[in-house]
């Protein structure tokens, strides 16, 4: 492993830890492992809060919180959307709901093999429940979509946290390249090959840790960033210590001031042992 120049002994550094989910703290099995989950638990019981930080929506982030044995706040949808630990909104960024139809009706009919989801709070809408990709997400989150119109399920909430897209690698390449070209004030990201996200221009995983740094009552320079994804890249740049995986592409590494293990290697868990130390207990 890694290590940067700075000091790290000693837990009263740092106050919080921010976290990436898939790829970082679980494993390829998608799963925490028990040391991993006993580290997190006791510095949680000293008062350092470990928040999830993940593109998912709230609801397929409580199951690894469980797993995990936390309860911390979270920043969901890749910062649009920051829940506290009792679930309640603290801080939500959405696309405007004519933003969205706008693009929806563009991927229709210009791109109909790209499998479109659409996200705002607690809802997970999709065109076909039975479509493949959409089947394979619901397996991996454990959740189950719904079918149905974007334009009147967001009626109410006014807008929209995220659209995820998903297809061959290829076709996300040339949505990702005209969304960027014809809404070039968007957040379009790539979260691996075949998913591409799209959210309101302002949100950044960054954004989320900021404001929770500020909710907590501490300094950026406090916190402690690990992830392994693309988007991943501007949280890992806006803290002074901040991880990214072994199983991580170098640009991403690239952003970071130091790299851990891979996921399969509990390089999380490395990464806190060498900012906190190890338990005593």
């Amino acid at each position: 492993m890694e290590t940067g120049k700075e000091n790290t002994g000693g837990s009263r550094k740092y106050r919080a830890v921010f976290s990436d989910i898939d790829g970082t703290l679980l494993n390829s099995s998608h799963q925490v492992t028990p040391d991993t989950a006993r580290e997190i638990q006791r510095l949680e019981a000293q008062g350092v809060p470990f928040v999830l930080v993940s593109a998912r929506m709230p609801e397929a982030m409580f199951t690894i919180q469980a797993q995990a044995g936390i309860s911390s706040p979270m920043v969901c949808y890749s910062g649009a959307l920051v829940v506290g630990k009792d679930g309640e909104h603290l801080y939500s960024c959405q696309m405007s709901l004519e933003e969205a139809v706008k693009i929806k009706n563009m991927l229709d009919e210009e791109y109909p093999s790209i499998c479109c989801n659409t996200y705002g709070g607690s809802k997970w809408l999709v065109d076909n429940d039975q479509n493949p990709w959409v089947m394979r997400e619901e397996s991996i989150t454990t959740l189950k979509s719904s079918a149905g119109d974007v334009e009147s399920t967001f009626a109410e909430a006014g807008g929209i946290h995220k659209f995820l897209l998903m297809g061959e690698g290829e076709e996300i390449m040339k949505v990702q390249e005209r969304l960027h070209k014809d809404y070039p004030h968007l957040t379009v990201a790539r979260s691996n090959e075949y998913y591409l996200e799209v959210m309101n221009g302002a949100v950044r995983k960054s954004v989320g840790v900021e404001f929770l740094c500020g909710h907590f009552g501490i300094s950026i320079d406090q916190a402690i960033a690990f992830g392994d994804g693309h988007n991943d890249m501007d949280m890992l740049r806006a803290v002074k210590t901040s991880y990214a995986m072994a199983n991580a592409p170098k640009e991403v590494q690239e952003s970071a001031s130091r790299i851990t293990l891979d996921n399969d290697h509990e390089g999380l868990l490395a990464g806190l042992k060498e900012c906190f130390g190890e338990d005593e207990n």
